[in-house]
């Protein structure tokens, strides 16, 4: 499986510098438009259960690094795209496997963040405290069904929901008809 990159280069969009929600955080450097392209969230790709930690253990790194990107795929993020961290209420979502966009108007200097829920499949039993502070945290994290209806709703409206994910909300539909 070839490994998934960005254009590492164009940095003319985003910065990386400490974030208030966790450690290192990725940063607008210029006013970013709401539906906006910003970058493809890159790394290598691995072969595994739903289940996150045997990634985790096989890397030596923590629950919330790797990326979901299909039923039994993830990618080890690279650095840059570790740094992107999680709002339960985003600025930005993932389309397609992992190119985020911006889903509001983006601020210069304001933190780029994602939903990490919206990558974590429906069997995943990934759990994480949330620090964002948003005024509707959800406080603790987990896979897609965890995030409310409502929510939900508007991810696919704005159209912020990987490729896998639309497809196993789908079927789960389909079968509680």
């Amino acid at each position: 499986m070839q490994n998934i990159t960005a254009d590492v280069n164009d940095t003319s969009k985003i910065e990386i510098r400490t974030s208030n929600i966790s450690g290192k955080g990725t940063f607008a450097r210029r006013n970013i438009l709401c539906g906006e392209y910003i970058t493809t969230l890159s790394g290598k790709p691995v072969n595994t259960d739903p289940d996150v930690a045997q990634i985790c253990a096989e890397f030596g790194i923590s629950g919330d690094d790797p990326l979901q990107i299909d039923d039994a795929v993830f990618l080890v993020l690279d650095h840059a795209s570790k740094t992107i961290n999680h709002s339960c209420n985003p600025n930005t979502g993932l389309r397609n496997k992992s190119d985020l966009y911006a889903i509001r108007n983006i601020s210069i200097d304001e933190e780029i963040t994602y939903d990490y829920s919206t990558t974590s499949g429906i069997n995943d039993t990934w759990t994480m405290n949330c620090g964002c502070a948003s005024e509707i945290c959800r406080k603790i994290i987990g896979n897609v069904l965890s995030i409310p209806p409502l929510t939900i709703s508007r991810y696919f409206k704005l159209d912020v929901l990987p490729d896998f994910i639309k497809t196993q909300l789908s079927k789960k539909a389909g079968m509680s008809r």
